[in-house]
């Protein structure tokens, strides 16, 4: 069956963290947002209401979730709908090390405990699947994490996009499209203040 309904979703990282200005690698650590990360929340607001919407999706962790909540305040959503799936990649034993440590601990690049990438995709896809379900035909903005991201892109772009290919922004917004069951990727890594600038 074909279905002439579109959804679309714009999918943002969260704001930054201290763990980000200082280059830790962030994953299924539960991080606050710092100063900036909030303004960064702020501005994307600005952006988001421009148009309206009718739900915003966040991931558990703090800093995904404080971001959804700053947006949904400033867009006059009431609350945040919370998705498991669409948690950061775990990174074990090389979370929370700066690029240095992670090169002398795991110098040919590999992390033997971390998520596996494609088990990591298909948790993503089940999760952007089922809120693509559950809010057919709306307009969607999820708060969710680079690695996530960044696979998602990877998935529906047929890995035109993302995975190892592109280092998405705090606070980058990323807009697709579902349309006739197919994704499209509108497009991707753009800031609010880049977006604004085009309007």
């Amino acid at each position: 069956m074909i279905d002439h309904e579109s959804t679309t979703i714009c999918i943002m990282r969260h704001g930054e963290t201290d763990w980000n200005s200082s280059g830790r690698l962030q994953g299924t650590e539960d991080i606050e947002l710092n100063d900036r990360g909030r303004e960064q929340a702020l501005e994307a607001s600005s952006y988001f209401e421009k148009e309206a919407w009718d739900i915003v999706v966040s991931s558990p962790l703090k800093r995904a979730f404080e971001t959804a909540e700053i947006i949904a305040s400033r867009l006059s959503i009431h609350s945040v709908k919370i998705i498991d799936e669409i948690k950061e990649r775990s990174y074990g034993s090389a979370s929370g090390l700066l690029p240095e440590e992670r090169g002398r601990r795991f110098p040919d690049g590999t992390i033997p405990d971390q998520e596996d990438f494609e088990k990591l995709r298909e948790r993503a896809m089940t999760g952007l699947n089922r809120i693509a379900n559950e809010f057919r035909g709306k307009r969607i903005i999820i708060i969710s994490h680079g690695g996530l991201t960044n696979s998602i892109l990877y998935t529906i772009s047929g890995g035109e996009f993302g995975s190892f290919k592109t280092r998405l922004k705090n606070g980058c917004i990323n807009k697709i499209i579902l349309e006739n069951n197919n994704w499209s990727v509108e497009f991707y890594n753009k800031t609010a203040s880049e977006l604004l600038h085009l309007i």
